[in-house]
């Protein structure tokens, strides 16, 4: 079964309490107030983190492989398993519902990068890569590759919204599988301290990034049915197919 949408006056408290906080952050990062509330975080959050990039640094492959497209590949492989994993664990009716649950959280992510590049694609906003000079650039300690450092439009972290969007969403969705949300929760911040250290995004690129995403996206998984018409949908084309093949 799917969850029921929430009614009309929980849905609109729901909405106006997500989208006011939603707002809140993103003008504690966009006026005066971040020079007070966040720039110090960032700059020290960053210059902690990448102190530990150097030549005799154990870290620096580390931070140099997980900042690599090849990781980014082994990131998208690893949720898609974990999705195929929901779903086959479950009960066999449930197959389905679990189906449309994931493709859900799955739109959320397309509609959150669709209209981050829509948004913030061009506007300025320098990653400590460049902001911060000089630092421990990852790409002076590797050979054979290279790896982003920096960005000039680095708000908000594409790979913070994904995560957190794919955990947030887990955790709306997938209550009863703990050991899943908390593997979801671990895979967020294993792809999000990356960046963060080998300087392409700020601490508040990826946590009011990520959590501005989700306050704005992740209530219309509970204020509207779109789980249960995704599940009635799939329902009718697996309906359709198995009468196709005479079953």
């Amino acid at each position: 079964m799917t969850d029921l949408p929430l009614g009309r006056r929980q849905a609109a408290a729901l909405l106006i309490l997500c989208y006011a906080l939603a707002a809140l952050l993103l003008a504690s990062n966009f006026t005066g107030l971040y020079d007070s509330l966040w720039k110090p975080l960032d700059i020290g959050t960053f210059r902690a983190l990448n102190s530990s990039i150097g030549a005799d640094q154990p870290l620096t492959t580390f931070w140099a492989w997980t900042n690599s497209k090849l990781f980014d590949e082994l990131t998208f492989v690893v949720m898609l398993a974990l999705c195929v994993y929901l779903v086959f664990s479950s009960r066999r009716e449930e197959w389905i519902t679990t189906a449309a649950k994931i493709w859900c959280i799955a739109l959320l992510i397309g509609v959150a990068l669709l209209i981050s590049k829509q948004i913030f694609s061009d506007m300025p906003h320098l990653s400590p890569g460049y902001a911060l000079q000089p630092y421990n650039d990852l790409n002076e300690f590797i050979s054979g590759y290279s790896v982003k450092t920096a960005s000039e439009n680095s708000f908000p972290g594409d790979h913070a919204m994904t995560s957190a969007l794919f955990a947030g969403g887990l955790i709306l969705l997938f209550r009863n599988r703990p050991y899943v949300i908390a593997f979801s929760i671990l895979l967020m911040v294993f792809v999000c301290l990356p960046r963060l250290a080998g300087g392409g995004h700020w601490l508040t690129d990826v946590i009011i990034g990520g959590a501005a995403a989700s306050l704005i996206l992740l209530p219309f998984l509970k204020v509207t049915p779109m789980v249960a018409l995704f599940d009635r949908l799939f329902r009718a084309i697996w309906t359709r197919m198995m009468k196709l093949i005479g079953r």
